[in-house]
Order: C-alpha cells, then sequence, then structure tokens
C-alpha cells in the first residue's frame, strides 16, 4: 500500500518533545537520535530529546514493553502522545524505523531516500504493529568479484550494516573460497577472512605466523575471466577515479605481484582479521548475527600441508585444523555462527556415496572441536544445494539438532527455495535467494516478484531465516527492499495471490517505490516496472533460463557482452526507454531527476551492452565473408564493410562506458567498470580482438578513430560510494571523493555542521592521487549528530555533492 506522511491523519503542534527512560540503552537512544534525524530531513524542524514526560507538550515516548516478543514493536498514537514500543531495545529501534518510513522515507543498502519535498511536521495518528516473519533477516555479500564486498573497506561494510538495520534486518554472512585453482590464474588462491592452520601458528591480535596465497580481487591480478591490468590503461577517462594502478581494498593496494611475499599473506590475514573485528563488533552493537565460513570437506592449503607433514585428511589432522581454525576466530572477530559450505559441484555433479560420508564426518569433527573450545559460536551448514543430491534432507537425521542448515536457490535463483525444507525439523533453517545472478552481473535485474515468492516459500517450509545472496547494492534497491519487506509481512499473503507462480503480483510495490523514488504518482510508470520486473524462465534442471532484462553472460567470469545472445529481438526490448523518459519529464526536483537519470540510465547501459555486442558478431561475421572472398574483392569488402563496422564498435562501446560513467555511483559499478576493461576487453578481446585479422584484410593499420579515447567524454560529476549514517562514538569520519572531469585543477572541500545548526564549517579535501581526494577527520572534531556536504570546483566550475546538496544534505548520527 503507498505510503505518504502528506496524507496520514496529524495532529498539529508548537512543540514534540521525544522521550527516553533515564537508563536508556544505547540501542534507544539511537532510536531518539533517528527520529529527529528524519524529523529534521523532512521538516526542518530538530525535535527535542529528553528524559521527563510532561503534559504541557506533544511527545514521542519509546517505550519498552516486556509483553512484546524480542523483535515486535508498535506504533500508538493517543491523545499528544506517540509511544513507541518494542520487545527489546533492537525492536524499539526497528520502532524508530518505521516512523521514519511513515514520513516517507526510504531505505537501501547504498543510503536513504528522502522526499525532495519538506512538510511541516505534525505528530501523526499511527496504530501499527508489526513482527517479524522470519527471526534472522539479512544478506550474504558475496566475496569474489570486484562488484561485491571484495571492493569493500571497512567503512563500506559498516554503512552496509547500519542501512540493514534501518530495513528492520538482523544477519550479515560471508562465504570464503579455499584454496582452488580455477580462479584463472596462476596456481592455488584462497580467500583471506578464514585462516586455515594450527593453533600453535596463531599470532597476537588477528595476525598468524604462517600464511598461504590469499587475495581478495585487485586489478593486478587474474581471476574469475579478469585480466590483470592496471586502471591507468581504462579507457574514456575512467582511470581518474581510481588512486592507484592496482585497485583493490585498502589491504590489496600495495601487495606484491602473485603469489605475493609470504610476509604480506600474513599481513593480509591480519588485516582483514583486525577489520571484520571492527565490522562484527558494530554489527553486534546494532542487534546483529554475524556468520562466516568455508567449504566442507576441510581443504588444508598445500603450504599448511607441507608445513605441517600432512599426507592424508585423517580425523586428528582436521580436528587440529579446526581447533586452529576456531581459536583464531573467537580471538579476532566476534562470530554467531561458523558456515560450513557443500562445493558448488554438488548442484550439477553425481557425488559419490564415499564423498557425502565424507562430508558428514567433516561437519561432525567440527562440532566435536567447537564443543572441546566450549561453543564460542554455533555451526550452520550451507551450499549451493541443501544437502547430498540423492537425499536433500539426509544430514538432518544424522547431524545434532543445533547446527543451523540453510542453502541458496538452485540456477542462480530460477529455481524456487528449496522443498527439501519441508521434510527438516526441530532445527534452524535459512532459505537465501538469489537478488541477483553473476551471469548478467553488469546489468540491471528486477526480482521483486521472484523474491516475494521465495518469501512465502520459505514462510511455508518452516524457515526461521531468509537471506539474500549479492554482490551489488544500489541498482538491487527493488530487491533489497522487496526482501527485507516481505520478511516481516509474507505470511500475511493469501493464496490467491499467485502463490503458485514463480513470481507474485509487484503492483503495490512499484505503486510505492516509484512515488518514493521519483515522486510520480503514474501508473503508466509503475506497470513499466511490473512489466520488466521477474518472469524468468528455467531452461532445465538446475540451469538458468532468460528473462527480460537479461542482456549478458557468464563466458570466462561474470556479465560479459554476450555475443551469442545479441539480436535485435533482444534489443528491441529497450524500445520502452523513450516512453520512459517522456513520463520523467515533469520531474523538477534535484533528488527525484538524479534518482530518475540513474534508472534511465541504468536501462540506456543494459540496451548499450546488447548493442555493442550485437555490433561485434556483425563485425566477426563480416571478416568470415571477407576471407573467403577471392583477390582483390576480398580487400575492397573488407575496406568497405569490415573497416566502418570496426568503427562502429569502437562508437558503441564508448557510448557504453560513458553511459556507465554517467550513472555510476557506487563500489559495485567501480567494478562494473573493471570487468569492462579486464574481462570483455583484455580477456575475451571484444574491442581489438579481431583488429590483427582485419588489419592483414585492408593491408593497413587501423585508423586512429579505431581506437577508444583515453580521455573523458561526458558531464562533470563528484561521486561519494559511501556516505557513513551512523557512527560509533570514537570513530573517525572518513570519505572518499572521486571527480570525472579533464579540468586542470580541482580543488574541494567538506561543509559541515552540526544538525540544525545554520553556520557551515569547512574542512579541504586531502588529494590522494589522480581525481580522488579524501576527508578522514579525528572523532573529536563531532560533538554531535551533524550534516555535510562536498564542493569541488573544476576549472572555475563548481560542483556540490550531493544532488540535494543544501535542501538535503548527508547526515550522520553519533551513537
Amino acid at each position: 500500500m503507498l505510503v505518504s506522511f502528506l496524507v496520514i491523519q496529524c495532529k498539529q503542534n508548537e512543540a514534540t518533545v521525544i522521550i527516553i527512560s533515564n537508563d536508556a540503552s544505547t540501542l534507544e537512544q539511537l532510536a531518539a537520535k533517528e527520529i529527529r534525524r528524519y524529523v529534521y530531513l523532512r521538516t526542518n524542524e530538530l525535535l527535542t530529546i529528553g528524559t521527563m514526560s510532561g503534559a504541557t507538550h506533544q511527545q514521542i515516548v519509546l517505550h519498552i514493553n516486556t509483553e512484546l516478543a524480542q523483535q515486535e514493536f508498535t506504533l500508538k498514537t493517543e491523545g499528544n502522545e506517540l509511544t513507541i514500543s518494542g520487545g527489546s531495545p533492537q525492536a524499539v529501534l526497528y520502532g524508530a524505523y518505521e516512523f521514519a518510513e511513515q514520513l516517507g522515507i526510504r531505505f537501501y543498502l547504498h543510503g536513504d531516500v528522502i522526499p525532495d519535498e519538506k512538510i511541516t511536521f505534525a505528530l501523526p495518528i499511527l496504530d501499527i504493529s508489526k513482527k517479524p516473519v522470519f527471526d534472522k533477516r539479512g544478506i550474504q555479500p558475496f566475496h569474489d568479484f570486484p562488484e561485491g564486498p571484495d571492493w569493500w573497506n571497512e567503512q563500506d561494510y559498516k554503512s552496509v550494516v547500519a542501512q540493514l538495520a534501518k530495513m528492520k534486518m538482523n544477519f550479515i554472512g560471508f562465504h570464503t573460497y579455499p584454496e582452488r585453482t580455477d580462479f584463472n590464474g596462476e596456481g592455488p588462491k584462497a580467500e583471506p577472512l578464514v585462516w586455515i592452520g594450527k593453533e600453535e601458528d596463531i599470532g597476537e591480535n588477528g595476525g598468524v605466523k604462517a600464511a598461504y596465497p590469499v587475495l581478495h580481487f585487485h586489478t593486478n591480478d587474474s581471476t574469475w575471466g579478469y585480466m590483470a591490468m592496471p586502471t591507468s590503461n581504462f579507457s574514456l577517462g575512467a582511470s581518474q577515479i581510481f588512486e592507484s594502478d592496482n585497485y583493490g581494498a585498502d589491504y590489496m593496494k600495495n601487495v606484491s605481484p602473485w603469489p605475493h611475499k609470504a610476509d604480506e599473506n600474513a599481513m593480509l590475514f591480519k588485516e582483514v582479521g583486525n577489520l571484520f573485528g571492527n565490522v562484527f563488533g558494530y554489527a553486534k552493537e546494532l542487534g546483529f548475527t554475524t556468520c562466516v565460513g568455508t567449504e566442507t570437506p576441510l581443504i588444508i592449503p598445500k603450504e599448511m600441508r607441507a608445513r605441517y607433514g600432512i599426507t592424508s585428511a585423517s580425523d586428528d589432522a582436521v580436528k587440529e585444523m579446526y581447533k586452529g581454525m576456531f581459536t583464531r576466530i573467537a580471538q579476532t572477530y566476534p562470530l554467531d555462527y561458523y558456515w560450513l559450505w557443500t562445493p558448488e559441484s554438488w548442484t550439477w555433479s553425481e557425488i559419490s556415496d564415499e564423498v557425502v560420508s565424507k562430508t558428514q564426518r567433516d561437519i561432525q569433527l567440527a562440532r566435536e572441536v567447537l564443543g572441546d573450545l566450549g561453543n564460542p559460536f554455533a555451526l550452520a551448514t550451507c551450499g549451493w544445494v541443501l544437502g547430498p543430491p540423492k537425499d536433500r534432507a539426509q544430514f538432518d537425521r544424522i547431524l545434532s539438532k543445533d547446527i543451523a542448515f540453510s542453502c541458496i536457490n538452485r540456477a542462480l535463483g530460477y529455481a524456487p527455495i528449496e522443498p527439501g525444507f519441508k521434510a527438516i525439523n526441530d532445527r534452524s533453517k535459512w532459505a537465501i535467494p538469489w537478488m541477483e545472478d553473476d551471469p548478467d552481473l553488469i546489468t540491471t535485474q528486477l526480482w521483486v516478484g521472484r523474491l516475494r515468492k521465495d518469501a512465502l516459500d520459505a514462510y511455508r517450509y518452516g524457515c526461521d531465516g531468509f537471506f539474500g545472496i549479492h554482490w551489488r547494492t544500489r541498482i538491487l534497491g527493488p530487491n533489497i527492499s522487496a526482501l527485507a519487506k516481505a520478511a516481516w509481512e509474507c505470511d500475511t499473503w493469501t493464496e490467491e495471490e499467485n502463490a503458485e507462480n514463480r513470481d507474485l503480483n509487484t503492483i503495490d510495490f512499484y505503486k510505492d517505490w516509484t512515488y518514493t523514488q521519483f515522486g510520480l504518482n503514474e501508473p503508466e510508470l509503475v506497470q513499466l516496472f511490473v512489466d520488466l520486473d521477474s518472469k524468468g524462465t528455467l531452461e532445465s534442471e538446475g540451469q538458468k533460463g532468460d528473462a527480460p532484462l537479461n542482456a549478458t553472460n557468464w563466458i570466462e567470469g561474470p556479465g560479459a557482452l554476450w555475443i551469442k545472445g545479441a539480436s535485435d529481438a533482444r534489443l528491441a526490448r529497450y524500445d520502452f526507454i523513450p516512453r520512459l523518459e517522456e513520463l520523467g519529464k515533469s520531474i523538477t526536483d534535484a533528488g527525484n531527476q538524479e534518482r530518475f537519470d540513474y534508472w534511465v540510465n541504468s536501462f540506456k547501459f543494459n540496451k548499450a551492452t546488447v548493442e555493442t555486442a550485437l555490433v561485434y558478431k556483425e563485425l566477426d561475421s563480416l571478416i568470415k565473408q571477407a576471407e573467403h572472398k577471392p583477390g582483390e574483392e576480398k580487400k575492397e569488402f573488407a575496406i568497405e564493410e569490415v573497416l566502418p563496422k570496426r568503427l562502429e564498435l569502437a562508437e558503441k562501446w564508448t557510448n557504453m562506458i560513458n553511459i556507465l560513467l554517467a550513472k555510476l555511483s557506487t563500489n559495485g559499478e567501480l567494478g562494473n567498470l573493471a570487468n569492462l576493461e579486464m574481462h570483455s576487453k583484455k580477456r575475451l578481446g571484444y574491442i581489438d580482438g579481431l583488429d590483427s585479422k582485419i588489419e592483414l584484410l585492408i593491408e593497413r593499420a587501423l585508423p586512429e578513430n579505431a581506437q577508444l579515447s583515453m580521455s573523458f567524454l561526458g558531464k562533470e560529476r563528484v561521486l561519494v560510494f559511501t556516505n557513513p549514517s551512523a557512527l560509533q562514538k570514537g570513530d573517525n569520519f572518513q570519505i572518499r571523493v572521486r571527480i570525472l572531469s579533464n579540468a586542470a585543477s580541482i580543488q574541494g572541500k567538506l561543509m559541515w555542521r552540526k544538525l540544525g545548526d545554520t553556520i557551515y564549517q569547512e574542512i579541504p579535501l586531502t588529494h590522494m592521487a589522480r581525481n580522488v581526494f579524501e576527508i578522514n577527520v579525528p572523532a573529536t572534531t563531532f560533538e554531535d549528530d551533524f550534516e555535510y556536504y562536498v564542493e569541488v570546483n573544476c576549472d572555475e566550475n563548481p560542483l556540490t555533492y550531493p544532488a540535494t546538496a543544501k535542501e538535503i544534505n548527508c547526515s550522520v548520527v553519533l551513537f
């Protein structure tokens, strides 16, 4: 149902006070601050937070009600008082965010959406009661590609956690690839979140005395179909917004070429361990369940096998390793669950009884070790399937009931929630649908209807956990919102809501979404998004099918230009874009316009990837035709037909990158840029891979305009990928500012003020490299909640961030 604060019945007031108890917990204090923040952002009125209740003014009272369930909350207006009650401090915080949503605000992983139009504050008359369908609700960001958490730093993780709390979610978990050889680089590689080794090699403060080669994605390495490439070689001005040639998370930027030095690998484990110690500590303050893990049966890296003289993975050897792993985790970061993932090959391969038995034994050994250590955390299973192919529920009859079972959907989400969950009883069960799939990783994917159906199925199967697997953030706005909302309401949906189909109805969702995103109450716009959403068809058991927005595919790696799939028919799927642009012409407000432009450019980018792939396909066909022609006819055909098509390919690629740069606003989209450069362009050769054949045909070098420009050709932009929203007191304030501009001189400053003040203070941006700047301000600078915007001057051309700067700034609360 569309909710707007402007249509809620309200009580006009002269002053409203937010009331908390004298002994209010940290989360209750945060709830009060969040109410104050969001009322201010919508109305410019800064409410007072107090601890004494009075009858002479209207008030918003935050209250712990022990009669409510732990995560249940209510919002009830009686007379001049709105009471937000919760069964726990966390539930009170959820109630505060529900209140913000009643003001018309919406929350997403990448940040908040605040309506442009200011309103006069009035105490709303509310009577709301909510309780979650699933005890645990959250996300599983997947490490491996630059589009995902591989390129997140500490502040990025914390900002995502803060946004999850606003969406009333409380779980975050991570898979870790163990040593494997199919990363496409040289030698076996692993990821550094989980260290595998013995207790004797645990160092101090998250460090280790012995390590093996590990990485998270960076541009100086070849993994998953990406070919190593310095960012200074990125075309069309994209190199400007990378501060280093070897780009990745900060802990990956200064390492030597693969496989790194031994001390560097040890350093990576320590830095990643410390990072997650801070991130998970932050998450625990907000009431989160945390989870990490790697694959089962345990893979012991070859360096560690050699170090310990392990020739066969006996039970004793495996237990020693688990003891070291679990002991270090307990010392390094706060954890609730350790995840044991069955390998991806279980999705499609024949799995022998011997392998199943070995896996079962491995999980039992891990459970024994955990018990010996005093159970510092619990165990959970996961994987691309629920259990052994012959019997998905087999492990339920054997493994202890304190082990939670979970799995992601098969066929990259095209298959529904695993029905095997129905047969599992008396243990926690977590369903994990895909919020996007990696074959189409660089383009737009809308899966609202599918995710709603997944929530309903998970509820019917008795699951108590519901998480979304993903890489990117902003482009998944509708998907993550649908998942979060369904986790609180899917138990109220009826059989008549198309529950037997793969997708549920999305009209109500997109009615609210298009209004709160763009300020448009336009049925045709709603229907356009409904028509684009979901409708994914499963080709065969375990195999991805097609959907309206499919534009790229897995070719040696994720999100490659899909040459085979490019066609005029697929291109025609984007004939709606001119009408979409027409519908947006009535938008006048800056925030609505920025958000609308983002989605228009997202669809244009989808189309541009198809156009580029189609021209490459045509070029390849023309070359083959030319090669079969005789004598001079071959050269003439090549000059008249092949060469113009190659020049058209350069034009299409240029247009595609320019569109991406026009919408780029997150780490994930920066990863999309790297994907195109390192994967489709360099690894697969979709720009110059046919050049040697063309030059042989035309008997000369290609002209200069066949090469991509290195200069930025678009409109100047200021980019800030992560805006901290809630800082713990004592944490520094950090942001990075990236500027797309050809200006010779670029200077900038942070303009900030205490929330509600009139006078701004200035902090100059510090230059890092190229067109990248940063702000790193000590915690002592800010005594209370504050707001800010960024002001940049490019050769006398002034730019600001965000689009609503000065009217609606970025804001931070301290707790």
